[in-house]
């Protein structure tokens, strides 16, 4: 056998697989032996996604309902989760990365990797394909692995052929003849086509004249053939694992002094922020972790005091975050002398800004967060009713008069988040509230206001619209009741139009703003 420098690791039904690995490894046998279904879709309609082999000789069949499939009786049902294949696929990719350094992940539960030059360290080709396939199952897998000259070779034989499969360079076109062309990346059309034409195999497709089928079927039946002979020669694509920016240092002796701890979490900030600076890339969320010193033998694992900061804007500047530190542990106490200390540093893109030449200088976005946390250290984090005191106001989506929370800062605006809704040509009613609102009388005719008193004089009501009744709060003594009225009244420049509410609380009535 020549050379084969290529390997495939295709798990089948991966849903399936997935969804048993999820589950305590004393269960995965009995599992894998018994018949077990995928659901995916809307609540009121789930479908069969994937089904392993028990399932399919009891007839069922990807797309039926879950109300078919029960008929079937004795059928475990998983309703599909994208975390439990995400986590078997990284279980997936971490067998291969034993193997080789260039690992390319294909598609979920598929994965190519490069075989070249580990000879030395795993033996024959052959001896290394079987290695994989029992690494693979020691970590829960019933895969199919295929090695080839080429990547593509080596995916749709792993798709097709069970078991291990090797594929020997020069015999691509025969060992893929027998299968079928569906395995292909072919689009419906193309297949209904080729099966036109009684191409159902790759033998048969590899078989046909190039000329005309290029005439016929252009560029893609073209590159559709030479996959099918095995003919598609490329590098890998190595999937790179994100940059992990985490640092810790722990104490040989606990230290206590806020001196000491600023010296280790200044060198450790450097090191995070030359990482980002050399994977260009920025930080808008830093995490903190202090591990205090266990006295005692029955305390177990030590207390610990963490801490996270979201910036408005990303950044790279150590001395920025240093001080974001400081500022916080000078407000903390600790139980106990700190053991270690760990930063992690959440990477994002930075923040691309371009000075303007006519406009006056202002200070650095990237100080405001600074700014920001004396500013805490003065008034505190959050007042009586839990809302944060520094911020950015937002109203709230509540029928409360006047309530609204506090969010952290960010940079993107309003207008950038309303985006296409946003539109400068709508027509808008402004209503100027006063503040305190006006207490005033009001003279009712029947259950509607006839007079409203305004700057001291009586005014007649032309027309009103109402009441509004609302309240909340009732379970507590922020308890409110309103009934809102808008009136149209008659004063000495013209018609005005006011909003006027009662509190039904203290039975007295107010006039809370005018419409412009």
């Amino acid at each position: 056998m020549g050379v084969i420098m290529f390997a495939c690791l295709y798990v089948p039904d991966f849903p399936v697989q997935a969804a048993v690995l999820a589950e305590p490894e004393q269960s995965w046998e009995s599992l894998r032996n018994s018949p077990m279904v995928v659901l995916d879709g809307p609540a009121n309609l789930p479908r069969v996604a994937a089904l392993n082999d028990p399932a399919r000789k009891l007839g069922i069949e990807p797309g039926m309902t879950k109300l078919q499939v029960e008929t079937c009786g004795g059928v475990l049902l998983r309703k599909r989760s994208i975390e439990e294949e995400n986590s078997a696929h990284a279980r997936l990719l971490e067998c291969a990365n034993d193997f080789s350094p260039k690992v390319e992940p294909e598609s979920p539960g598929t994965v190519l990797l490069d075989l070249a030059g580990t000879g030395k360290l795993f033996g024959s080709i052959e001896n290394t394909a079987k290695k994989i396939h029992a690494r693979a199952e020691e970590r829960g897998f019933r895969l199919r692995v295929a090695v080839a000259s080429n990547p593509e070779t080596a995916l749709y034989a792993a798709r097709g052929f069970s078991g291990i499969t090797m594929i020997p360079r020069g015999q691509e076109a025969r060992r893929l003849g027998p299968l079928a062309v569906d395995l292909l990346p072919i689009t419906p059309e193309m297949l209904e086509t080729l099966e036109s034409w009684g191409i159902r195999s790759f033998q048969a497709l590899a078989a046909l004249p190039e000329i005309p089928l290029t005439e016929r079927l252009g560029q893609a039946g073209l590159h559709l053939q030479r996959l099918a002979r095995g003919q598609i020669h490329r590098t890998l694509a190595p999937a790179e694992a994100p940059p992990n920016f985490r640092e810790s240092y722990e104490f040989d002796d606990p230290v206590e002094t806020l001196e000491s701890l600023a010296f280790v979490l200044n060198r450790l900030l450097q090191q995070l922020c030359a990482q980002l600076v050399a994977h260009a890339l920025a930080t808008n969320e830093l995490r903190l972790r202090l591990d205090l010193e266990v006295r005692r033998q029955d305390e177990g694992e030590g207390e610990q005091y963490q801490h996270e900061w979201k910036l408005p804007v990303p950044t790279q500047d150590r001395r920025v975050l240093l001080t974001l530190l400081r500022l916080d542990l000078e407000r903390s106490t600790f139980a106990a002398p700190i053991k270690k200390v760990s930063i992690e540093a959440v990477s994002v893109k930075p923040r691309m800004a371009q000075g303007h030449l006519f406009a006056p200088p202002s200070p650095e976005a990237e100080r405001l967060e600074i700014t920001l946390a004396r500013i805490r250290g003065v008034v505190g984090n959050a007042d009586e009713q839990g809302i944060s005191c520094v911020g950015s106001p937002r109203i709230v989506d509540s029928y409360m008069p006047d309530a609204f929370t506090v969010e952290a800062f960010s940079s993107v605006s309003v207008c950038e988040s309303a985006g296409a809704n946003f539109s400068a040509e709508m027509p808008v009613i402004a209503l100027r509230i006063f503040r305190p609102a006006l207490e005033t009388t009001v003279e009712l005719t029947g259950e509607a206001p006839h007079f409203v008193r305004l700057w001291k004089k009586y005014r007649r009501v032309l027309a009103a619209s109402g009441p509004w009744c609302s309240s909340g709060n009732w379970w507590n003594a922020a308890a409110w009741a309103r009934e809102e009225w808008d009136v149209a009244l008659k004063t000495a420049t013209g018609m005005g139009f006011y909003r006027i509410y009662r509190d039904r609380l203290r039975e007295q009535w107010f006039m809370e703003g005018v419409f412009d």
